[in-house]
């Protein structure tokens, strides 16, 4: 399996990073980019892959789109495609639109970064054009790198945001609670691993445990404790409200 990774920027490199973990041969990945050639013998050098220049299409199996979702189809406008499967990560493309260029089957995916460290969450919306076989070594490609979920039009924008934009909301709410800490006397990036390590098991457990999330919070919310007094700010400030208008405008921008 060849494949090509157009574009070199931050989800690129994710991806690359967790497949080269996960046992893909380095040599099997050769990366382009056009806007920036120093970037490329960074990671080169970094991951041991293949760069290029110009590329021959035909000599991949696997062409991942990573570019900025404007070149995507000026990108696939301008090659001859033969068989190869496309695999698009850009926002705001459809499969559908690769697959009229191009004449090959196409799909588009949202993976998020943590991909870097195989616990990424990707959701795969495949086009008409897609054979079994090819749906089957995409979907088996991203689940080398976390967990698959099958999207389609409709889903597609909602699995975006509370996948693909949520570990910025994540993000925020570490740079929020970390503060507290440092003022008590934490080193921060001791403060920051404290939050983190508690937010990585909690997560852990959400996996584990189908409870609902009501359950889990009575677990350690004794009546009037720390924790239950703690809830009751975030229900006294909406945040149920918060993230849902969040996740709301990310899918509609989607």
């Amino acid at each position: 399996m060849n494949i090509l990774m157009v574009g070199a920027g931050s989800m690129s490199e994710s991806l690359v990073r967790g497949w080269i973990d996960s046992g893909i041969a380095p040599e099997s990945i050769t990366m382009t980019n056009r806007a920036d050639r120093k970037r490329l013998s960074e990671l080169a050098n970094e991951h041991g892959v293949q760069i290029i220049e110009e590329e021959s299409i035909e000599s991949f199996d696997i062409v991942v789109l990573a570019m900025q979702p404007e070149g995507v189809l000026e990108y696939v406008k301008r090659h001859e495609w033969t068989n190869q499967l496309l695999v698009s990560v850009a926002a705001h493309i459809t499969p559908d639109e690769i697959e009229q260029i191009s004449g090959c089957g196409a799909v588009c995916a949202m993976p998020n970064t943590p991909v870097a460290f195989r616990t990424g969450m990707t959701g795969l919306w495949f086009g008409h054009q897609v054979a079994m076989e090819q749906k089957q070594l995409a979907t088996e490609l991203f689940l080398r790198v976390g967990e698959v979920v099958e999207t389609d039009e409709t889903t597609m924008p909602f699995l975006m945001a509370a996948a693909g934009c949520s570990p910025a909301f994540f993000y925020e709410i570490v740079g929020a609670m970390t503060p507290v800490l440092t003022e008590a006397g934490f080193e921060a990036q001791q403060a920051r691993r404290i939050i983190a390590q508690a937010m990585k098991g909690s997560a852990e457990l959400l996996l584990q445990d189908a409870r609902p999330t009501d359950a889990l919070i009575d677990d350690v919310a004794a009546p009037n404790g720390p924790t239950d007094r703690g809830v009751q700010v975030l229900r006294t400030h909406e945040l149920k409200k918060i993230m849902r208008a969040a996740l709301s405008e990310s899918a509609r921008e989607a």
